[in-house]
């Protein structure tokens, strides 16, 4: 097994580390709402990626129906299907 022969200094340690720093964060600005958010992410704001449309806001009467008894689950999930690319 190979053993260094001198103790590495703090000076050649740390010039090694130099660049383990974190990088700064990208943000994209959201071309219809103006508001900032990470490339290549879902817009929280409006569910949109890619200009499509991937999560679906749920509505104020549907937020209070989910306090009441609960209905058939069939009806109340709502999910979009992708489509397949050749």
């Amino acid at each position: 097994m190979a053993v260094p022969k001198r103790k590495t200094t703090p000076s050649k340690r740390n010039m090694r580390r130099s660049h383990h720093k974190a990088g700064t964060q990208l943000f994209a600005e959201d071309k219809k709402s103006g508001e900032l958010r990470r490339p290549h992410h879902i817009d929280l704001s409006t569910g949109m990626y890619r200009g499509k449309q991937i999560i679906i806001k749920k509505t104020k009467k549907e937020k209070d129906a989910e306090g009441q008894a609960p209905v058939n689950t069939d009806e109340t999930t709502k999910t979009i299907e992708t489509p397949v690319s050749k």
